[in-house]
Parts: structure tokens; C-alpha cells; sequence
């Protein structure tokens, strides 16, 4: 595979207008038969990430909540609420039933397969 994927425009659109967004650092690694994608995520909670694939556009997107504990007056803030967004255009077809994520440590991974459709085959001369 020589690439796999192509940044889609406008990665840093927030859902909510008031909430900043920011594209996340991601790497894409592939084979023949899978892409595997990590995505840096820190301090977002699995139930606050959404994953969709439509028309070959891998959609990431999640929101890092920063609420202060319940009775606390924060001193100083640096820490906000914070979408990440990316949008990646996948150059091959994926098998939606067999796709995996896992989130650990900040990092979402994700794996991918290649659609069997979609891989070389090698035909024999009879």
C-alpha cells in the first residue's frame, strides 16, 4: 500500500461553537489486509468518543470534559473543554463488520480491515 488515507477538510469544526476543537496527533500504519490507526485522545473518556465510516470518511470525534469536582472553586484553570476532530478519506474499502478500537492510556487504536473485495488477487493463466 503506498498511501492509505488523506486528511478531509475542515478538521477542527466543533460540534458546539462555544467548545474550542483541535485536530489530534494520529499515526496510520497498513498492510494489504488492514490499516491500524492511533489517535492521540488525552483525558477523553470512552463513552466520549464517536467513531462513524460513511463513504470511505473516517470520522473521529471527542470531547475532553474538564468539569471540576462537585463543591470545589477552582484557584486557576488551565484545563478547558476540548473537541478533538479528524477526518480521514480512506483510498481503500473497509470492512465495517470486522473494525476494532480500543482506547488506553489516551490513545485510541483502531483496526480496520481491508474489504476482501477490495484486495489483489492474482490470477493463474490456464
Amino acid at each position: 500500500m503506498t498511501t492509505c488515507c488523506t486528511p478531509t477538510e475542515n478538521q477542527a469544526a466543533s460540534r458546539a461553537a462555544e467548545t474550542p476543537a483541535a485536530k489530534p496527533r494520529y499515526f496510520v500504519d497498513g498492510t494489504k489486509e488492514a490499516y491500524e490507526v492511533r489517535v492521540e485522545v488525552p483525558g477523553v473518556a470512552k463513552e466520549d468518543v464517536s467513531i462513524n465510516l460513511e463513504e470511505n470518511v473516517l470520522t473521529i470525534h471527542a470531547r475532553r470534559k474538564s468539569a471540576a469536582p462537585t463543591g470545589s472553586k477552582p484557584l486557576h484553570r488551565e484545563l478547558s473543554d476540548l473537541d478533538f476532530v479528524l477526518r480521514l478519506r480512506l483510498n481503500t474499502e473497509v470492512d465495517e463488520e470486522k473494525m476494532t478500537a480500543s482506547l488506553e492510556h489516551g490513545v485510541l487504536a483502531l483496526r480496520l480491515p481491508v474489504k476482501e473485495t477490495a484486495l489483489p488477487r492474482r490470477i493463474e493463466i490456464q
